[in-house]
This record gives structure tokens, sequence and C-alpha cells, in this order.
């Protein structure tokens, strides 16, 4: 992560032991941050949709990912072959692509990166220690940053500290809104 590092998003989130002045400091420092990452998205609108970046400027409380959870994370060079033997897999024309869905804390939208052209992808995910539903648990933060002119940077910070960063050249992103037919108190059945 360029701006929201865990340990940043830990100490002005006080989930650490330290004073109140240190805590202060954290709080301060992190909203400088918040700042100069709004500064970098305005040069980025030009290289995404105007959903995606309306999605990263002003996504944020019902309509953010904060504590939303992971659905899936898929990355490889044929996520759309079907390997059922009608048509070969064309070696040397596939590119690597990811798709991460996420499901927001209220359950009512989904969403979905589609990252083409694909360079890098860093995970460090496992599953909270302290966790009952033995999961990766809420995601806390996320941004959109330039790596160069080319290539576009997504990460992902959990609130245990889990990771996902994946630099790539375009961004698919989709936002789905569901009609629950559930209360979300059953959620945590």
């Amino acid at each position: 992560m360029k701006y929201f590092t865990y340990d940043l998003v830990a100490a002005a989130n006080d989930w650490i032991e330290q004073s109140e002045e240190e805590h202060r400091k954290a709080e301060k420092q992190f909203w400088s941050v918040v700042e100069d990452y709004h500064y970098e998205l305005e040069g980025l609108k030009s290289r995404v949709s105007r959903a995606a970046w309306n999605f990263f400027r002003h996504g944020f409380g019902h309509y953010g990912l904060h504590d939303a959870r992971l659905l899936s994370l898929s990355v490889g060079d044929g996520l759309d072959y079907v390997p059922d033997g009608a048509s070969p897999f064309l070696l040397n024309r596939q590119r690597t692509t990811a798709r991460v869905e996420f499901l927001n804390y209220e359950q009512g939208l989904h969403y979905l990166f589609d990252l083409r052209g694909v360079s890098r992808v860093q995970s460090d995910l496992f599953i909270e220690e302290d966790s009952s539903a033995e999961s990766i648990g809420d995601l806390f933060t996320y941004e959109l940053t330039a790596v160069d002119k080319d290539n576009l940077q997504l990460g992902f910070l959990f609130a245990s500290s889990a990771s996902i960063i994946i630099q790539f050249r375009r961004l698919v992103f989709r936002r789905h809104r569901i009609k629950r037919k559930y209360e979300i108190g059953e959620a945590y059945r």
C-alpha cells in the first residue's frame, strides 16, 4: 500500500499500544495522507471509468467497502477459458487477468474489480486468529494509485493486516445492487 499502510492505519485507529500524544500525531498524519491520496486520485481521473473514479474518490459509508468481505480472488492466464475440449487454450494469446469480488458490510452491494494486463500480484492473505468464522475478515481500506504512465495499482488492506496488491493496465469496475430478502442480523448466525 502506497498511502494506507497497516502501521499508519493501526496507529491512527489506536489499535496498538501508544501514548495519547502518539495517537493524536498518527491521526493527524492519517488525514494528511488522505489529502495526498485524493491529490493523486485527481491525476487518475482520465485513466479509469467515471464510475470507478467516483467510487475511489467518494465511496465510503454505505457505498464503500469498509468492513466488506472478500468473496473471491482469482488470478490466471485463462479466467474465461472453459476447459471442455471444444477449443484450444491459445498459449501465445493469453494475458494474465485478476478478479476481486467483495460484498459490502450491509450486504446490499456486490463489487467486482476486473483487472486486465496484470503485471504483478502480491498477496499476504491469512485467516484471522481471533475469528470464530475462520475467515480473512473485514476489509479496512483500499487505494488506487499510479505505478507509471501505463500501469495502475489496486491495493486492499484488511483489519488483520492481510493485504492484496495488484498492478495492472486496465480496470473494469462493476457495482451491482443486491435486493436482500433477509434481515442483516441473519448474517451473524
